[in-house]
């Protein structure tokens, strides 16, 4: 009997011990998005006057390091709390959605949850499909291209092998280690690509729901000075491959060196584990 108290005990103190550091680690990261969440990058397209801000690109990171809940729940507050900062709300306080599937997206994979990131990417998918303004395809000279080919993509790079051994390599999720294949900046730089690509494209099909639902059925307007909503995605579609690529560099240029300074310490240990 005293050794099942002693280690009912010790489960409590180790939940209330995880409890405080997640709230730690939840105010921390936090107060870090409302920066990253108030640096404007490049425009918006057709929301006049927004502008995609630096936590787009912070997102994976925050996946990475804090995993599927904490770390969306972070980006969630640092959102709200960025509103008061200049960084006024665009979709109607949603405005954090699109950076946290992404944050949740990467958080799956690295905690070896691929199937539930598989079915967050394929529920995205179909409900951006399911929208009224949704353009499934665009015509491209005498070629009619789905407009979701990248994202298809992203979902075929999403099921293979390839994203697992992606995640593997960057999980913070290990002891601390001295091997160099675990701590080499370019390995992780690649891997973090891969899995950044995945995010932002989730990201972006976020993004295409909330504009739709926000300026298409809640204003019943189009976006920007677009005539008709296929013209608006015609445009979109012509642009949004090099900036979701354009993104998915900068998140792995900005995690990559963090990932590698996190496995050569003792502080992933007090990161979430799922």
């Amino acid at each position: 009997m005293g050794d099942i108290a002693l280690k009912t005990d010790r489960t409590i103190d180790y939940r209330r011990r995880r409890i405080a550091i997640d709230a730690v680690l939840v105010s921390s990261f936090s107060a870090i998005y409302i920066v990253f969440r108030s640096l404007p990058t490049y425009p918006m397209l057709g929301i006049p006057g927004a502008t995609f801000k630096a936590g787009d690109i912070v997102a994976p990171l925050f996946g990475a390091l804090l995993g599927p809940l904490i770390g969306p729940l972070s980006i969630t507050v640092g959102t709200f709390a960025a509103f008061s900062t200049g960084a006024p709300p665009v979709f109607l306080g949603l405005d954090f959605l699109p950076a946290a599937t992404s944050a949740a997206m990467v958080g799956l994979m690295t905690r070896r949850r691929k199937k539930e990131s598989i079915l967050l990417n394929g529920v995205i998918i179909l409900l951006f499909l399911a929208l009224p303004y949704t353009a499934f395809y665009i015509q491209v000279g005498a070629y009619s291209i789905p407009f979701i080919w990248l994202h298809l993509i992203g979902l075929a790079l999403l099921i293979s092998p390839l994203s697992t051994k992606a995640a593997s390599k960057i999980s913070i999720q290990l002891p601390r280690v001295t091997n160099p294949r675990l701590v080499d900046l370019g390995r992780n730089l690649g891997s973090l690509f891969v899995l950044s690509l995945i995010a932002t494209l989730a990201q972006h099909l976020m993004g295409g729901i909330l504009t739709q639902a926000v300026v298409g059925l809640n204003f019943n307007r189009v976006p920007g000075r677009y005539s008709t909503w296929q013209a608006f995605w015609t445009f979109v579609f012509w642009v949004y491959p090099v900036e979701r690529t354009a993104t998915a560099i900068a998140a792995a240029l900005l995690a990559a060196p963090v990932i590698v300074a996190l496995k050569r310490s003792r502080l992933t240990e007090y990161f979430p584990g799922s």
